[in-house]
């Protein structure tokens, strides 16, 4: 099978097309901040429904993990009991737990730095599609935002 060149003009015109389909998940106000800087990493034309899907996943997990560690910071991480013995906060076992998921979606995603750095040709492939789609015509100015 031929390899196709991110490069070629006939490629081009699919990444600019592809480009210009929106792009639909349903996250809040405070997840979309997380969510823009998760798709930032590649370009629009590689994103699949099911990575689009778990890039949300992604955002929302990146933003309980950040409003738990405010939290945690607040309440400290030894919590005084009743009776004045102290222990461990249990919001501790839950920043823990988000970082774990958060780790595991940026792997299936392919978000990390081993696999960044084992995609080099990936990568480079994303920047030709990035610059392809910065001059897309057929976006009109409106982006598409998460409902």
């Amino acid at each position: 099978m031929a390899r196709k060149r991110t490069d070629s003009k006939e490629n081009a015109a699919q990444i600019m097309a592809k480009s210009a389909v929106p792009i639909t998940v349903t996250l809040s106000e405070t997840d979309i901040p997380f969510y823009h800087n998760v798709i930032g990493e590649f370009a629009r034309s590689q994103w699949t429904e099911n990575a689009l899907e778990i890039a949300a996943m992604m955002a929302r997990t990146m933003h309980d993990l950040d409003a738990e560690q405010q939290e945690l910071r607040e309440e400290g991480y030894i919590a005084v009991r009743e009776n004045g013995m102290t222990a461990e906060n249990p919001r501790t076992r839950i920043v823990k737990k988000l970082t774990f998921d958060l780790l595991f979606l940026r792997r299936s995603l392919g978000v990390n730095a081993r696999a960044r750095k084992a995609a080099h040709v990936a990568s480079k492939k994303t920047e030709i599609a990035k610059a392809i789609e910065a001059d897309n015509p057929l976006i009109d100015g409106l982006i598409t935002r998460p409902q």
